[in-house]
């Protein structure tokens, strides 16, 4: 993916040399792949799964470095802390809004599901 296939899909712009740029892309096509448990990306990607890699990549570019937010509530006397991990939320809202292109893709969950049988020991009736 190049730099302007990215700003297509995503319509925002980056400004990276080649060889950092060609770096991104890589690992995020290794995490998206092995999110939708591939092995590899195929090497000519279609457009939906193009834009899904871009918004990927957007998603990580936007949360690079980011740590858990403590963030207080306080009502009245009452008040509580949570950690909010931005990165991971991000993730979440990418699969909700890209749930069709990841199940089109997605190899998680397919293969063979063989039988146990089960052996009842002391007491099973």
């Amino acid at each position: 993916m190049k730099q302007d296939d990215y700003k297509l899909w995503t319509g925002e712009t980056v400004t990276y040399t080649t060889e950092d740029w060609q770096r991104l892309v890589a690992f995020a096509s290794g995490r998206l792949a092995s999110y939708l448990c591939l092995d590899a990306l195929p090497e000519t990607l279609p457009d939906d799964l193009q834009n899904l890699l871009a918004n990927f990549i957007a998603a990580y570019l936007r949360h690079q470095g980011d740590h858990a937010e403590v963030t207080t509530k306080r009502v009245r006397n009452f008040s509580i802390s949570y950690g909010n991990i931005s990165a991971a939320n991000a993730f979440a809202k990418i699969a909700g809004q890209y749930a069709d292109i990841i199940d089109k893709y997605s190899n998680c969950g397919t293969g063979i599901n063989v039988e146990k049988n089960t052996r009842c020991c002391n007491g099973c009736i």
